[in-house]
């Protein structure tokens, strides 16, 4: 299939292109795959990115993989320059001591039209695929995230009438969540950036974020202490556990708005990916967050959250049991939990015939996969594979998974039959060895 080169920056980019190859970054680290279908936030986020100038898009669009056509609903009418202006605050942050009070009301400046937007409206499904960040960009880009989030999150609970937030905690909450990680700007990058599960020592020092954010903040005269609570507390849960900032006095009820921080927060992290996991899908990240529902975290802003987010996005990809491959195409705002899902390959004879079929995950159709039957979900065929093989580096056996080595066959749509080619020889490569 041909390709051609798109501009980023002069917004040619369209929801629903397919790229043609990966896109990366100055340092040659993946930030995008080819195959992914591009929506409005990603096409966003690519322009933020300096060294990326053009992509490359698949020019018979109508015969790839279709995405969802429409922008994803949040923050479509927020200015790229208060993303690049908070970039570069965090850019600037491992050189600064303390913050400026100019700081904060520049930062008050610029989320006053992302306070509007959510605000004003209903809050948006959620459902895109998130742009992978380099690890240097990792706390702007989070925090970013978390911001929007927590703004979404106390939104719906104002729709809910669970809470009724005012104007100066709308503020709040959003200065808190955008600064809850300036901490870390304290932490050395080879402990920050490694893909390796952190020592004991380095735990210690990573468990110093909250610490190291409040000594920046606690000072500023005109970032109220809610504000500063969130940095200095956003690890606090509700049964004790976690860690705060040392020196802080201790909380006898944490208040609500850095609880939801603190949901924003775990949920993203579990999203995203890291350099010690992989991105989970929303799917997974609330089922994992759900087991602390009332002990952990606040359930209130865990029903808020699931209200919001689209468990499976639209583009993300999905391995079922017997090797059935598929992709969710579309995403219905009234059946947010219930995508429509394609075949696009199958790594097992037996149901090579499913290949190319259309249906809703919770159809249960005969001899169709369902979300009973949902083995892994990742953003990518890449990152899928990766994924079988890291389950079975944790036990799981790959007959369990893909059914045996020696049955593995692909069949799939023409349009994928390069890239799931490639990522299937990935997996046969390392299950051998």
């Amino acid at each position: 299939m041909s390709h051609i080169a798109v501009n980023v920056k002069t917004g040619d980019l369209q929801p629903g292109q397919v790229l043609a190859e990966d896109v990366r970054d100055f340092l040659g680290r993946p930030l995008l795959f080819k195959g992914v279908v591009l929506n409005y936030r990603l096409i966003q986020a690519l322009k933020f990115r300096e060294n990326i100038e053009y992509v490359k898009i698949l020019v018979s669009c109508e015969e790839a993989p279709q995405g969802v056509l429409k922008p994803d609903g949040i923050g479509n009418n927020i200015p790229a320059g208060i993303h690049q202006r908070v970039g570069r605050f965090f850019q600037k942050a491992r050189e600064i001591h303390e913050l400026q009070p100019e700081t904060v009301e520049e930062l008050s400046q610029d989320i006053k039209p992302i306070i509007n937007e959510i605000f004003d409206n209903k809050p948006a499904i959620m459902d895109s695929l998130q742009l992978i960040s380099d690890h240097d960009n990792h706390t702007h880009h989070h925090s970013w995230m978390v911001m929007i989030l927590s703004l979404s999150m106390l939104r719906m609970t104002e729709m809910q009438n669970v809470l009724k937030p005012d104007r100066q905690d709308k503020i709040n909450a959003a200065l808190g969540a955008l600064l809850h990680d300036v901490g870390k700007t304290r932490i050395p990058l080879k402990i920050l950036n490694k893909p390796g599960k952190l020592s004991p020592e380095e735990w210690d020092v990573m468990k110093k974020h909250p610490a190291f954010g409040y000594s920046i903040v606690k000072g500023t005269p005109n970032l109220l202490p809610i504000s500063k609570a969130i940095v200095g507390h956003h690890h606090l849960l509700l049964d004790g556990s976690g860690y705060s900032a040392e020196g802080l006095p201790p909380l006898d009820r944490i208040p609500p708005l850095v609880r939801i921080v603190t949901v924003a927060d775990i949920y993203e992290a579990i999203v995203s990916d890291r350099p010690y996991h992989f991105a989970a899908l929303p799917y997974h990240a609330m089922q994992i967050i759900s087991q602390g529902a009332g002990t952990r975290f606040d359930s209130r802003f865990i029903d808020a959250l699931d209200q919001m987010v689209a468990p499976f996005p639209t583009g993300s990809f999905l391995l079922f049991t017997q090797g059935t491959m598929a992709q969710v195409v579309r995403v219905e705002a009234t059946e947010k939990d219930n995508p429509i899902i394609r075949i696009i390959g199958s790594l097992s004879k037996g149901t090579h015939s499913l290949v190319g079929r259309i249906c809703h995950l919770y159809d249960n159709l005969p001899g169709m996969p369902g979300e009973r039957d949902l083995v892994l979900g990742a953003y990518s065929p890449q990152s899928l594979a990766e994924k079988i093989i890291e389950a079975i580096k944790v036990g799981n056996r790959i007959e369990n998974i893909v059914g045996q080595p020696s049955d593995i066959h692909l069949s799939c749509l023409p349009e994928w039959e390069e890239v799931l080619a490639e990522s299937l020889e990935i997996l046969l490569q390392k299950t051998r060895t």
